[in-house]
């Protein structure tokens, strides 16, 4: 149901896109933000991979600006995710469950190319925290007999770090206009695994004993670049 409100949003835009294309009946104005203004964004990637493939998952990423002074704004970003599958074939069955949660807080300086074009560049300070559970069942066959298994994966990821950024934006209407942004991802990041696992006989389901186990932690810098974060539509209020 979201992606299909996603696709609404994502293709109403581009309507908005094309019909600011077919003339200059817009008048000039300022495109961007004044002191007092707002506008809200979503990332349009969401409903563009679900389009194409439903077993991707995505996070929901939406981005509000405030103006400031001389052509500056703030933003706040706020990305989540939250999923739950299940697969069954002949060799398991698996359960996942899925959630991501993220905040940056940044600052943007705006440097028009005309009434409609224009960049932008700036840098976010982001937190987050991803998990990722993962149960098995399957049956392990050795040289004492045939068991079941049910294995649990956990994992939990938290980062923090600092993202310069650049942008293009256009704007096909006064009220609406689209972004286009590169980052420079810069993170500390700390990941906790634990595994565990039951067994019991096929014949004495219910006899179940603890099996094979794991423990890690990892804590490490990572650096990426990402030349494409998706397509924002934003409407300015």
């Amino acid at each position: 149901m979201m992606r299909c409100f996603l696709m609404v949003v994502f293709f109403t835009g581009f309507y908005g896109l094309g019909f600011g294309q077919g003339g200059d009946t817009i008048r000039a104005g300022r495109l961007f933000l004044d002191k007092r203004g707002y506008s809200l964004g979503i990332n349009s990637q969401l409903a563009v991979e679900g389009l194409f493939d439903q077993s991707i998952f995505t996070p929901m990423e939406i981005l509000l600006r405030k103006g400031a002074k001389n052509n500056q704004a703030f933003r706040v970003r706020l990305k989540g995710l939250l999923a739950n599958t299940e697969r069954n074939d002949d060799q398991e069955r698996r359960k996942t469950h899925q959630s991501q949660l993220g905040l940056a807080l940044g600052y943007e300086w705006y440097l028009p190319l005309g009434n409609r074009f224009g960049y932008y560049y700036g840098g976010e300070a982001e937190m987050g925290v991803n998990n990722n559970n993962v149960t098995r069942y399957f049956i392990n066959s050795t040289s004492m007999g045939d068991f079941f298994v049910k294995r649990t994966d956990f994992e939990k990821t938290r980062r923090i770090g600092v993202l310069p950024l650049a942008g293009f934006t256009y704007r096909p209407l006064p009220y609406l206009y689209v972004s286009l942004e590169m980052r420079l991802e810069i993170f500390y990041e700390k990941l906790k695994f634990n595994s565990d696992s039951l067994i019991a006989p096929i014949e004495n389901p219910n006899n179940s004993m603890p099996g094979s186990w794991g423990r890690y932690n990892i804590a490490n810098w990572k650096l990426n670049f990402q030349p494409y974060s998706g397509i924002f539509i934003h409407l300015k209020f």
